[in-house]
């Protein structure tokens, strides 16, 4: 919460871009390790009562089914209708956990968070989802309200013709995607999404290619980190460690930190009609990214698990963790610099500049013209 008519849910779209062979998919599958098997855990954990329930709800459907009947022939009373109607309103359906999804599309996306209270990751190493966004199969009639309405929290509603109702009151999706420039280039060049304010909700990390100058023999990362980063993401998805998606837990700022906020606030502000005017949508939205972050970041440094009747101890950011946060919110302005730079269109001939390299010193940008121009000719951000 920044402010008392200001509160922020601590989700984030991130999007980093990198070209190929330069480790992509290993480095998510390091990330995603401790989820993938606190969930396989779980879900071995509370197999007996999620086939309990799948059961139950077989029963409840037949049961149905032959009151319908008996109803329809005369032969049963009003009152077990009733009965049974109420039993159906009254059951709740589990799902496995299942803590994020790849390649998925927005409706079976919309679906998995109605299943799940509201939440969902999409990770992935490869942007597939976007890929098809920007230029495939559902580019045409894409529905992109899940993502903007997930990134935002605004409710998710579903009406349609051959669809069941899906309700999301409190929608939180999370995203990280690990692509390949030229699926960067599809986002930025893609009007609707710029339009509705898609790209503009990203966190974008371009860094420097190391291909060519990469070791063989390096060290592997110390023990003692691994299973720290394996502790922090148990407790973070541990149940019995945090509140529920339905009384989530509010973290409040340092009057130092709400300080702090303030002034990066204000020196923000006088930039996004000059400095930051070319990409003011996104820039508008960075004090909140910034909070979003800092949250993040107050509710990793402490391990929160707390005994029957104790109190826990309120989340509240502190200075320093708002000065880390507004750090990481200035690399992301400069990296959001060199991301709407694969939107740029040569002014001679007008096609989109293709970017052959990624941030290098002094964030600097070189981008080459397309063949039809001049092959050679490059500009420096």
């Amino acid at each position: 919460m920044a402010k008392e008519d200001w509160i922020e849910p601590v989700n984030l779209f991130v999007m980093n871009a990198a070209n190929p062979a330069d480790r992509k998919s290993a480095v998510e599958g390091l990330t995603t390790k401790p989820m993938i098997l606190y969930e396989m855990e779980f879900n071995k954990q509370h197999g007996a009562a999620l086939e309990k329930n799948h059961m139950q709800k077989r029963i409840l459907e037949k049961r149905q089914r032959d009151i319908e009947d008996k109803i329809a022939k005369g032969k049963a009373e009003e009152g077990e209708l009733d009965a049974i109607v109420e039993e159906i309103a009254n059951f709740k359906e589990m799902s496995p956990m299942q803590l994020f999804v790849d390649d998925v599309t927005p409706e079976k996306l919309i679906s998995i968070m109605a299943e799940h209270d509201g939440i969902a990751s999409v990770i992935s190493a490869e942007g597939g989802i976007f890929d098809q966004l920007a230029g495939g199969m559902y580019s045409k009639s894409v529905n992109i309200d899940v993502f903007l309405k997930g990134h935002s929290g605004d409710p998710i509603r579903i009406d349609r013709i051959g669809r069941n109702s899906e309700s999301v009151e409190s929608p939180a999706l999370t995203m990280l995607l690990a692509v390949q420039p030229n699926v960067l280039s599809g986002l930025m060049q893609n009007g609707t999404f710029r339009g509705r304010g898609l790209t503009a909700r990203f966190l974008y990390s371009i860094p420097s290619s190391r291909v060519g100058s990469r070791k063989y023999r390096t060290d592997p990362i110390p023990k003692d980190v691994v299973n720290q980063y394996y502790s922090l993401i148990k407790n973070l998805l541990d149940e019995d460690c945090n509140p529920s998606p339905s009384n989530p837990e509010i973290i409040t700022l340092s009057d130092e930190a709400d300080k702090l906020l303030e002034e990066f606030s204000m020196e923000l502000e006088q930039k996004l009609l000059t400095e930051y005017a070319d990409f003011s949508d996104w820039a508008g939205k960075l004090c909140g990214a910034i909070v979003r972050i800092s949250g993040i970041l107050c509710r990793a440094e402490k391990i929160n698990c707390y005994g029957f009747l104790q109190e826990p101890e309120p989340l509240v950011i502190d200075s320093e963790i708002m000065k880390n946060a507004i750090t990481l919110g200035r690399y992301y302005t400069e990296h959001a610099k060199a991301a709407k730079a694969y939107n740029i269109h040569c002014p001679i001939c007008g096609n989109t500049m293709k970017a052959i390299s990624s941030i290098v010193d002094e964030h600097r940008l070189f981008l080459y013209c397309c063949p039809i121009c001049k092959p050679n000719r490059r500009k420096e951000l």
